[in-house]
């Protein structure tokens, strides 16, 4: 009788148990099906397409963007792989992509156009369990579309002349630096070639900008059609000039034969505007490797030639010579005054305030070097910069700069109890070098300057050739709170990867795209794209060169508030910095 009692009572707990195990597997399946439930709505919001495979890259799941993509349901891919429906030509990579987030367990992003035109980044990530081990793939693929049209049409904007349509400035010196190597490598010669218009100025004086443009437009035409048989890259090279870099050019009567074919197709009138206009031209010639080496050098060398062309009164085509680059001594002399010039003390810095539009406060000054030299006198960095920075003369007046901005901007913080944000320029050598980061920590240091008031300017061509090491010195800068700039957007090198993996805070859109903006299409276009781009990016933006309240209005209904500008303030000496300061500060449009 007790036996049968206790078995009862065990059998009586056992049910308990199972039942109190039913209860709570129920709650727990009932919990799983929610947060499933709110999974897949969630995945479902998402206007992205985003799936799941077992460890046999089979699909397991779809989001509704993904099966809508292929306008099926999303029951219809359970099972299937990307044999099943992917492009032929994908399939691999996509295999190998996934096999590579299964077995090393590591996240994998690429960026592809998918199908009609559409740019997607996508992201694989490995589905790993409990016990450590990948049962799975999950990817998820963001439409960039936007920004690759962004990107695109910003690269054909600024490499591209607005009026003629043919390469401009910066697509010159990006191809001239591939002919030189390409005709290095081959042993050919390669000749630059400056094609001036003759009288330009006295025709858009005597006839107006619209035949000017018109005549400019047809010339770059009939260039390249004469010579659409030789080796060469045309482009718009300033107002009145193009540059042709002509390749294998060993044989002499090449570079003849392209100047020759030039002059008589430019020979032929100009019928515009039902009136007939006579063109002719001045041409200066300069030759790889006998005149330079380098772009730069070669560039200068064909504009001493041409000069020599327009002044001469019976040549026309004009090659360059050693007797021709005697002017070049210049050059030598400043080279060597910039050495001691740091030390004689001929350097002095002019501040331009950078302004809110909507408030009028000062939102932080800029630095900006000037010259006095006993042998030239006063010169601008545009005459002096560019040589030091062949050299490491450079890298001293940079420190130099950086060290006598920072002290000016803690001795205004001493009369007026507050400071504003410093931007100095920096220099691809400067920044190249390993003590780059330790000279900027220790100078911070030495002068108890706040690392927050400190902004640096790069160019874009500085973020082009960044290595890891300059990437984590402004790493290391920007957590510091030094704040980090890219100068003259849009006139360097555009690479969309430079604004997502440097560590930027600013663009400041080049003063040549706010010019006459409201008159220029083109123009609007770029500033548009680099808004869509400083907004996609989350970086602020500064409109530099701002002369003008036509300018200032456009700025003002794009967006941009932040200006720097003749239109509030040209660049001012230090007294004159002061007076401004003070000014500000007394009518309550202080910092």
């Amino acid at each position: 009788m007790i036996i049968a009692v206790t078995c009862s009572l065990v059998l009586l707990l056992v049910l308990i148990v199972c039942a109190r195990i039913l209860v709570i597997q129920k709650k727990t399946i009932k919990a799983l099906r929610k947060q499933n439930a709110e999974f897949i709505t969630l995945c479902d919001l998402i206007q992205a397409p985003i799936w799941f495979k077992d460890s046999d890259l089979k699909l397991t799941w779809v989001n509704q963007f993904y099966a809508l993509m292929f306008d099926k349901d999303r029951s219809y891919f359970v099972g299937l792989t990307d044999r099943d429906i992917a492009p032929k030509k994908l399939v691999e990579g996509y295999v190998r992509d996934d096999m590579y987030v299964l077995e090393s367990k590591n996240v994998y992003r690429y960026r592809e156009n998918e199908k009609a035109g559409l740019w997607f980044e996508s992201v694989k990530f490995p589905l790993v369990g409990e016990d450590g081990n990948s049962y799975g793939v999950g990817g998820i693929a963001f439409n960039v579309t936007a920004i690759k049209k962004s990107e695109n049409m910003l690269h054909k904007l600024v490499h591209s002349d607005y009026l003629t349509g043919i390469p401009n400035r910066l697509s010159l010196s990006v191809e001239g630096a591939k002919y030189l190597s390409e005709s290095d490598a081959a042993g050919q010669k390669l000749a630059f070639i400056l094609v001036d218009i003759k009288n330009f100025l006295s025709v858009n004086k005597m006839h107006g900008h619209v035949v000017g443009d018109e005549i400019l437009k047809i010339t770059a035409e009939r260039i390249k059609n004469a010579l659409s048989d030789f080796a060469a890259f045309v482009g718009r090279f300033s107002g009145d000039q193009f540059l042709v870099m002509l390749k294998n050019c060993n044989d002499a009567e090449v570079i003849d034969n392209a100047v020759t074919s030039i002059q008589n197709e430019i020979g032929n009138q100009y019928q515009i505007f039902g009136g007939a206009f006579a063109v002719s031209v001045s041409v200066g010639i300069s030759i790889f490797p006998e005149h330079g080496m380098d772009y730069e050098t070669l560039i200068r060398n064909a504009d001493v030639a041409l000069l020599a062309a327009k002044r001469s009164f019976d040549q026309n085509v004009m090659t360059y010579s050693e007797v021709m680059g005697m002017g070049t001594n210049k050059r030598v002399l400043i080279e060597n005054k910039l050495s001691g010039a740091v030390a004689r003390g001929e350097f002095y810095l002019y501040y331009q305030p950078k302004v809110c539009e909507e408030t009028k406060r000062i939102k932080g000054i800029e630095a900006l070097i000037r010259w006095n030299s006993p042998d030239f006198g006063k010169l601008m960095p545009n005459d002096f910069i560019p040589i030091a920075e062949d050299s490491d003369v450079i890298v001293t007046i940079s420190d130099w700069v950086l060290k006598t901005a920072l002290e000016q901007n803690l001795s205004w913080k001493e009369k007026f109890g507050e400071m504003y944000p410093m931007a100095v320029n920096l220099s691809r050598r400067q920044i190249s070098k390993p003590d780059f980061l330790t000279k900027i920590v220790n100078l911070l240091e030495e002068l108890n300057y706040p690392p927050k008031f400190l902004e640096m300017e790069l160019r874009e061509t500085v973020l082009s050739h960044a290595d890891v090491r300059i990437l984590k010195d402004f790493g290391h800068l920007r957590e510091m709170g030094v704040k980090i700039s890219v100068d003259d957007f849009g006139t360097g090198l555009i690479n969309i990867t430079n604004l997502k993996t440097f560590p930027l805070d600013c663009i400041k859109i080049d003063k040549c795209f706010i010019s006459n903006i409201s008159k220029s299409q083109e123009k609007q276009q770029i500033v548009d794209a680099i808004i869509s781009l400083a907004k996609t990016f989350k970086l602020s933006l500064i409109a530099e060169g701002v002369e003008t309240g036509i300018e200032l209005d456009y700025l003002k209904q794009s967006g941009i508030a932040d200006i720097q500008g003749f239109y509030f303030a040209e660049p001012l000496n230090v007294e004159a910095m002061t007076d401004y300061i003070e000014h500000k500060k007394n009518s309550g449009e202080s910092n």
